[in-house]
């Protein structure tokens, strides 16, 4: 199931992800599961992401908690600071047990949605379901908002002085 909001022209638009994944194999997987649904935007390192921050805010990102050029919790704090209202599940290939869990609290503290294993294991379904619980919640904030999506930060500072 797509979820749909309104854009600034009032015809309904697919939400947008952000997928932040160095490997390539990786990146393409959850292209080829999410693009069904929803508008898919890349970036395969840190760089990447802070340049795609520039543009366009992301509904959902899925952020690998390694890059070669960057700590994916660094990254999450520059996505919360850039675009608060965007979810982030954070992507990770730490084992488990008290190390795991150690970077899940910690991702939660700075704002992740949730945490998901990319393991032997590797859940799509799973995936699927936690891109679109957080997909709803960020459409609820968003018709929740009195600032419409899409809104001219210039036109937001001259409305305010």
């Amino acid at each position: 199931m797509a979820l749909a909001r309104a854009d600034h022209s009032g015809q309904s638009a697919r939400g947008k992800v952000l997928i932040v994944e160095d490997q390539e194999g990786m990146r393409d997987l959850l292209r080829l599961i999410l693009e069904a649904h929803y508008h898919v935007a890349e970036a395969d390192s840190g760089a990447a992401l802070y340049k795609a921050l520039e543009h366009d805010q992301a509904d959902v990102v899925l952020l690998d908690m390694k890059l070669p050029d960057a700590s994916g919790l660094g990254l999450l704090l520059a996505i919360k600071q850039r675009w608060p209202d965007t979810e982030v599940i954070v992507l990770t290939g730490a084992p488990s047990g008290s190390e795991a869990m150690s970077r899940a609290a910690e991702a939660v503290d700075r704002g992740a949605f949730s945490l998901f294993p990319k393991s032997a294991e590797f859940d799509l379904r799973a995936l699927q379901a936690g891109v679109g619980s957080a997909m709803e919640r960020r459409l609820q904030a968003l018709a929740n908002s009195p600032v419409p999506p899409k809104t001219d930060p210039q036109a937001i500072r001259r409305a305010i002085e």
